[in-house]
């Protein structure tokens, strides 16, 4: 800040009347040079004199602040303020709204806050130091702030500096530099690391060319010095140079010729690194240090002759001496204990592989995903492209038979199956973000599967049982095909987009339309839940019998369907040649309209035949084919790694048996067989479970599936169970595991017999390896928190073995799975097949076991069981007596009060006689659990939980009759309190009786009204030759025609006259008594034809004259 300036020293001004006064402390804080150097902390900066100027400010407030008043304004003292960190800043409508109403000078603050701005902030700060002198200061804690703008800003000034000061402060009491060493005398203590040197070093120096180079390892010989230049040296005389040694005399005589050993110590200090040396030990052997016989030979002859020197001959190098033992042990040695850091020397240790063990995991690879097609969906179906890889199809439904949802949630179904679309998308590898093909769909799609022979076909079964074929015409082989224009094309193109702006933008490419779907008549009416295929060498007659083609040139395509409403339906893409007015149809349309049109575009089809079940079906095992993938050569794969050329090959059951494994809705799992039918009425067979196999699930099973490389092996899924069977054993299931959540998707593994994966409802992806472990997952892998509802693997291996994973986001990731789940392992699937024969066996000896110790102690088992029938027949009877009372109280009670008088006053005989009874019971059921080798003790502790139970229900049952007893009662009353009691309203029908009273006595007499009409008809005399019936018949013409002719309401008119007409008039109640008091209400015998005829104008007449008055009224 500008208005800061360095002064130390405190200067003293004076004031007009004489008193000094200090003046402010405004230093501003510079960091020194060094933080050694400062010898006075108060020369630097003073914190004492920053406080005293900030509390000496003109505009400083000093106020105590309570704890509640702390807590509202945020500034409470260890919370939001401390003594380090003391300063906030607070809105001034906040100190005003919550602070002043606490002061006793509230009215003087606000006067000094008068023009303040309330949304402008004001600095507030704790300060301990103003009742530090008090010895008993007043309530709550001492802050100050200011009025002013001006001195708010001079003291933030000061408020930096100080903080400014205090972190340099703390970082020099934190930060320690190096400094000179000072001797305080512990070095003359401290011999540990002082070398002790015996005798004078020696400076060994050796000069060598670095970096020294790492050879090739090799093993440990017998090397002399100058073979590799490695900083040893051997001292040896020029042997060019030929020395006449005299040979003295041998003579036998012991002469010491070696100095005496003497084992000395000398530490030398060499200057070259010391990680690049061996010790050499020579050993020689005594044979070794003999002389050659040639040699002696030649020293004789020098001797006797004594010849010049002779001139220098070619020296032939002496063949190095051969290893001794010990030699080559020392040399293996150091092969075998040598340490190279830069060398893998894993190879020499062991010669035996072993396996590595890693943590597997999934590397998510790509994701398919397309919220504006599929939003709120789920993952239904998928299948693979059975002709190239890296085509996926793909279904998306609001709900499949793993999903479930709230009672609450009202859907309109109607708006939902008009104004939704059903999406059905093609996806592909090469391409994540947009899909290749949309399939068009009448009804949501639960279930796809490609044609294994024909990839062109793609079938999906509906939700309300129709099945729908759609045609790709090779689509898939030119996806990723480009188009390429001419420029006149291009801009041909773009004129005519141009031009054609206004129409919908429809790629007519991507969209495929079904070609056929079935008849609903003939459809099941649930949803499809599989689709399987039948060899092409099996086929089905309308009358349900099963067939093999022996001509091995017909190729069939039949599939089996299933469905929710418990129907298994055959169907046939053998379709017959086409009809004669579609092709002349077709050839009369133009090539343009013709030349994409499918050819099975005119088909139908329909179920072959079809079975009946009583259950929801969810699954079906039978004598279908399974598939496996043939790939190309590696080098067409990395060519194209996305999409590259496959081949299916079919392994088909050796028959096609008349029998089937159900899956149902309700948790069981049955075998049933069709006969077939000798008629084609109906061409549907109602038929039965003929095999039960084992219940094990707890819920509903959603999925079942075969092993593709041991067809007889399936999997089932219900609930938070998972069982593996045996298509031939349904007494129990060769392994069933229950899991912590429920399972919503299975697949078996495409590469390996023994792996399956199987998916939750929580996200979680379990990988199951049978032959490494049966009692839990080898993988389990967290993919998100919400339900996965489809898994399914993709065939080809290369590049990647990819799984994908269908997940509540309508979204299907792939995942790469690891190395481990791709290879099989030696011999996996004999292996498999004898763990599962081995199961087995297990199971059967132990059901032989138990069958065996049942015969054993049968007696015991059975007396044991009777037992426990007896005691739940008792339990039962005791329940219904408590009933049976429950329902009579009042007649127990006077049964029970009459039974207490009776034996309070019953004679002695009668009462010992009760009591011998009591004693004789007693007595017959011990000797009964003697018989039966039953332990008292033991039954009441077995049936302890039993009795429990059946009190508690008595319990509940009591309960339900009380409330049932009291119901009526609560019904009335809240039917009171919702409706209550219509009173009747008295004033209008006293009104309405009142008028007509009036009425009556106002009105004419007969005779009078006669008279007056006689009159006025004399002054019409064309009326004379007209009589009286002949008038009222025009009068009834004049009526009908004007109710004709404007509309009017005739319906009270022939309901008077069919009323009239059955003499049930009288029975009517028209809400007026006054009328009918002179003559009976009951109905009145026939009379003559004019006299009913006047009654009926004078019933007229009254009931006019009635309708008029009670108009009025109203």
């Amino acid at each position: 800040m500008d208005e800061f300036v360095e002064n130390t020293d405190f200067e003293m001004s004076s004031e007009p009347g004489g008193i000094q006064k200090r003046r402010p402390y405004l230093k501003k804080f510079m960091l020194p040079d060094s933080d050694e150097d400062v010898p006075d902390m108060q020369k630097l900066y003073n914190v004492q004199e920053s406080w005293r100027t900030l509390l000496q400010l003109p505009t400083c407030q000093k106020v105590m602040i309570t704890d509640s008043v702390q807590k509202a304004l945020k500034i409470q003292v260890g919370v939001n303020v401390t003594q380090e960190f003391p300063w906030k800043q607070l809105q001034y409508k906040d100190l005003r709204d919550v602070l002043f109403e606490e002061l006793e000078n509230a009215a003087d603050l606000i006067k000094l806050f008068k023009g303040f701005n309330p949304e402008n902030f004001v600095l507030i700060g704790y300060c301990p130091t103003l009742t530090e002198a008090e010895e008993d200061p007043p309530e709550g804690d001492p802050f100050i702030f200011y009025i002013s703008s001006k001195d708010t800003k001079l003291a933030m000034g000061i408020i930096q500096n100080m903080e400014a000061f205090e972190r340099w402060r703390m970082q020099r009491r934190l930060r320690k530099k190096p400094r000179r060493w000072v001797s305080m005398g512990t070095e003359q203590e401290m011999n540990i690391l002082v070398e002790n040197i015996r005798d004078v070093p020696v400076d060994v120096e050796i000069q060598s060319v670095y970096p020294i180079q790492q050879p090739r390892h090799i093993a440990y010989e017998r090397r002399l010095a100058r073979d590799v230049r490695d900083g040893v040296i051997e001292l040896l005389p020029n042997e060019s140079v030929k020395y006449d040694n005299i040979i003295k005399r041998r003579i036998s005589v012991s002469v010491q010729v070696a100095p005496a050993c003497v084992t000395q110590e000398q530490q030398t200090n060499p200057t070259f690194p010391s990680n690049a040396w061996s010790q050499y030990l020579y050993e020689l052997d005594d044979a070794d240090l003999e002389l050659d016989e040639s040699e002696k030979e030649e020293e004789e002859a020098g001797v006797r002759s004594r010849p010049v020197t002779p001139a220098p001959e070619d020296v032939v190098p002496k063949p190095p001496p051969e290893m001794s033992d010990q030699m080559k042990l020392l040399l293996d040695t150091l092969d075998f204990n040598q340490i190279d850091s830069y060398r893998n020397d894993y190879q020499l240790i062991s010669t035996n592989k072993v396996v590595l063990y890693s943590n597997p995991f999934l590397q998510e690879f790509i994701c398919f995903a397309n919220i504006s097609k599929s939003d709120k969906r789920y993952v239904a179906s998928c299948d693979w492209y059975p002709s190239m890889s890296g085509l996926l199809a793909v279904s998306y439904a609001f709900s499949t038979p793993a999903t479930s949802d709230l009672a609450t949630h009202n859907v309109n179904f109607v708006q939902r199956a008009v104004l939704e679309p059903n999406p059905v998308l093609l996806w592909s590898f090469a391409d994540n973000l947009n899909y290749k093909l949309e399939f068009e769909a009448p009804f949501e799609v639960t279930k796809l599967s490609f044609c294994p022979f024909n990839g062109d076909i793609l079938i999906g079964g509906c939700q309300n049982g129709l099945l729908v074929l759609w045609d790709l015409q090779g689509r898939c082989e030119h996806l990723e095909e480009e188009e390429y224009l001419t420029p006149a094309q291009a801009k041909y193109r773009a004129m005519i987009g141009e031009f054609l702006d206004w129409t919908l933008d429809i790629n007519e490419e991507v969209v495929v339309e079904p070609t056929i779907i079935s008849p609903l008549e003939s459809s099941p009416t649930g949803a499809i839940t599989g689709i399987h295929w039948l060899s092409r060498h099996f086929y089905l007659n309308n009358f349900g019998k099963v067939f093999t083609d022996q001509d091995k040139r017909n190729h069939h395509k039949f599939f089996i369907t299933c469905a929710f409403d418990g129907t298994v339906s055959f169907w046939n893409l053998d379709f017959e040649a086409t009809k004669k007015g579609a092709q002349q149809r077709d050839k009369n349309l133009p090539k343009e309209l013709t030349q994409n049109e499918s050819m099975l575009k005119n088909k139908t089809i329909k179920p072959m035949y079809s079975l009946s079940y009583n259950e929801p079906l969810t699954g079906i095992i039978a004598d279908t084919s399974v598939f496996s993938m043939q790939t190309p050569s590696p080098k067409v794969i990395y060519k194209s790694p996305a999409n590259y050329p496959v081949t299916m090959v079919a392994k088909n059951p050796p028959e096609l048996r008349q029998s089937l494994i159900l899956s149902t809705y309700y948790g069981h799992i049955i075998r049933v067989e069709w006969q077939g039918m000798y008629s084609e009425a109906g061409a549907k067979e109602q038929v039965n479970s003929s095999i039960n196999f084992a219940m094990v699930h707890d819920g509903p099973i959603v999925a079942v599936s075969k092993n593709p490389f041991y067809p007889e092996m399936f999997v089932s899924i219900g609930r938070t169970v998972f069982a593996l069977w045996k298509e031939d054993y349904h007494d129990s299931p060769i392994i069933w595991r229950k899991r912590p959540c429920d399972l919503t998707a299975v697949a078996w593994s495409e590469s390996r017999p023994a792996v399956l994966y199987i998916t939750r409802n929580d996200g979680i992806l379990e990988a199951w390896d049978i032959l490494a472990r049966d009692d839990d997952a080898v993988l389990t892998e967290v993919l998100g928190g919400g339900i996965i509802t489809s898994v399914t693997e993709h065939r080809p291996s290369l590049p990647n073995k990819i799984l994908g994973i269908g997940d509540y986001n309508s979204s299907i990731r792939m995942v790469k799975l690891p190395h481990s789940f791709d290879v099989p392992l030696d011999n996996e699937l004999a292996k498999l097949m004898k763990y599962v024969l081995r199961q087995i066996s297990r199971k059967i000896s132990i059901r032989a076991w138990e069958q065996k110790y049942y015969e054993l102690n049968k007696d015991i088992i059975e007396a044991k069981r009777q037992a426990e029938e007896e005691a739940r027949k008792e339990m039962e009877r005791l329940e219904r007596e408590q009933q049976n009372i429950r329902k009579r109280p009042s007649d127990a009670e006077e049964d029970a009060d009459g039974k207490g008088k009776k034996l309070g006053g019953a004679p002695y005989n009668e009462r010992m006689a009760k009591k011998f009874d009591e004693l004789n019971l007693n007595r017959m059921m011990t000797i009964l659990m003697s018989r039966k080798q039953m332990d008292p003790e033991k039954l009441a502790r077995e049936t302890a939980l039993e009795k429990e139970r059946l009190s508690y229900e008595t319990a509940k049952k009591e309960s339900h009759a009380r409330l049932l007893q009291t119901v009526d009662e609560d019904v009335a009353t809240i039917r009171s309190r919702i409706l209550p009691a219509e009173i009747p309203d008295m004033q209008r029908s006293e009104m309405i009786a009142e008028r007509v009273k009036n009425e009556m006595a106002m009105a004419q007499s007969y005779e009078s009204v006669c008279e007056e009409a006689a009159e006025k008809l004399k002054n019409f005399p064309e009326l004379k030759s007209i009589d009286y019936i002949e008038l009222l018949e025009r009068g009834m013409q004049r009526r009908q025609l004007l109710d004709q002719s404007l509309g009017g309401n005739t319906d009270r008119l022939l309901w008077y006259k069919e009323k009239l007409r059955d003499n049930q008039i009288f029975e009517c109640d028209f809400g007026v008594d006054l009328l009918y008091n002179r003559r009976p209400l009951g109905p009145f015998p026939k009379v003559p034809s004019e006299e009913s005829q006047a009654v009926s104008q004078e019933q007229e007449k009254e009931i006019r004259v009635t309708g008029d008055l009670e108009a009025d009224v109203e």
